[in-house]
């Protein structure tokens, strides 16, 4: 129990530290004193800030499997999913300015690579599309949103992605289920995809 608890802290604080400044300026010494605890303290439990920053991605993803509601849209899950970037943006800016970029983007790409398998998997149900076109489908709107929210992150961040993401669902209403039933009526598609 002390063991979580430590962890978490040390989360928590990591998460305080990068909304007040790049993760070029925190330092291990100044995270355990944030914690209350002493450097080999954080080094129990972790072997440096990445070992931190992965955990907390891997945290965030499992939350979004887990608390995925089929009773939403795409656009209110994807909302809902992204709620860690969007109530943590300096924090995420300061990650997308640092070594940990690339992380940071595949994060996001398994995040809206998750709610979109979900989503069309749930639509999926309705109809006979094959399976590798459900995955395809799944695919394309997958690399549309993460390379969205990305973009957002390099630019200014100013605009509200939430306002954005709803004006693409009304937009595109319609569009997954017409997909699916397209597939209905197309040749059998014998290549094999996934999505990573």
């Amino acid at each position: 129990m002390a063991r979580n608890y430590t962890k978490e802290l040390i989360v928590q604080e990591l998460i305080k530290l990068l909304n007040k400044r790049s993760l070029h300026n925190v330092t291990v010494t100044e995270l355990a004193k944030c914690c209350n605890i002493e450097r080999k303290t954080f080094y129990y439990h972790y072997e440096n800030l990445f070992q931190v920053i992965k955990e907390i991605f891997a945290a965030e993803l499992e939350k979004v499997i887990a608390e995925f509601n089929e009773t939403l849209s795409w656009e209110e899950s994807f909302i809902s999913a992204a709620k860690f970037i969007l109530d943590n943006k300096t924090c995420v800016k300061h990650l997308y300015e640092s070594d940990y970029k690339l992380d940071l983007e595949n994060y996001i790409f398994s995040l809206a690579g998750e709610v979109m398998r979900l989503y069309v998997g749930r639509i999926a149900r309705s109809t006979a599309a094959q399976a590798a076109d459900i995955n395809l489908i799944a695919y394309f709107y997958q690399c549309a949103l993460s390379s969205a929210l990305i973009q957002w992150m390099a630019g200014d961040m100013q605009t509200d992605p939430k306002v954005i993401t709803r004006r693409i669902g009304k937009l595109m209403d319609g569009n997954i289920l017409l997909s699916l039933k397209r597939s209905e009526k197309l040749e059998e598609f014998t290549q094999s995809f996934t999505i990573e």
